[in-house]
């Protein structure tokens, strides 16, 4: 049977021929050697690496597939096969939901540009929120601690957040709440839950406008603005704003600035016969 240099077969695979050697090292091929230590592959070895290939583009580790090849039963494989395809089911929905929190997250960016300067009536999404920070300050809870390691672990899934409650004719950065985000869709998946510290909201109508946050702001003109809008619009403003957190920088003079996307739930104002 014809034979082929260790670097012809490399070459047809594209992996390197130190790759090669490792397969032979942790017993996955066992090519041809002659006294030069040169070694040779034949077409049956050839279409066993091209195997081995498969399962590697599978995701399954080296070990792994020694085993698949040289000791596990047809059933066996089968049962590993079937774990591997929940693996990547799990992995294609994370996949998504990753992919969908970059579109919300630039087509909230696209709401905030058209909301400069003004407000505009909208819907507010369903969200589980987490405050890790109040009135300026850390929460000093090791059970608050304890959820926010958990949440790093999906920074790409949660977007940062800030709060500030709407039953006070002023508000101001004294009242200032922030936090962590998550769309209900992803928390759950994710086997998060509303408890003590993790709050449920659910969708509801909303103003919406855009807001910079800089640390000496002046909230007054806000609540102007709001108190505004809402006479004209003949509405209610209720319970506490939500922002969604576009993007921070350093601003002009070594200023700190945080852009936020602001929902604040409202109702019609009804008028009494």
């Amino acid at each position: 049977m014809k034979t082929y240099k260790i670097g012809e077969i490399a070459k047809l695979l594209g992996i390197s021929s130190e790759t090669l050697r490792n397969y032979e090292k942790r017993g996955l091929i066992s090519p041809y050697k002659e006294d030069s230590n040169y070694r040779y592959f034949d077409i049956i070895q050839v279409n066993h690496l091209l195997n081995l290939q498969k399962y590697q583009q599978y995701g399954f580790h080296l070990n792994e597939i020694k085993d698949i090849m040289d000791d596990l039963t047809m059933e066996e494989v089968e049962l590993a096969l079937v774990q591997k395809e929940q693996e990547l089911i799990n992995e294609s929905f994370y996949l998504n939901l990753k992919i969908n929190s970059i579109h919300t997250t630039t087509m909230c960016m696209l709401q905030a540009q058209n909301a400069k300067h003004s407000c505009f009536l909208g819907t507010r999404p369903a969200l589980y929120r987490l405050n890790y920070q109040k009135n300026l300050e850390l929460i000093h809870d090791p059970m608050v601690h304890q959820e926010v390691a958990n949440w790093r672990k999906y920074a790409d899934l949660t977007f940062m957040s800030g709060s500030i409650p709407m039953n006070k004719e002023v508000i101001s950065q004294k009242d200032f709440d922030f936090g962590f985000c998550m769309d209900q869709k992803t928390a759950e998946f994710l086997g998060i839950h509303e408890n003590e510290y993790i709050h449920f909201y659910d969708q509801c109508p909303a103003v919406i406008f855009y807001y910079e946050a800089y640390p000496d702001n002046d909230l007054e003109e806000i609540s102007k603005m709001l108190d505004d809008f809402a006479k004209k619009n003949q509405i209610r403003l209720l319970g506490e704003s939500i922002s969604r957190v576009l993007f921070a920088r350093w601003g002009n003079k070594s200023e700190y600035m945080i852009s936020h996307l602001v929902w604040i739930p409202y109702e019609p104002i009804t008028s009494s016969k």
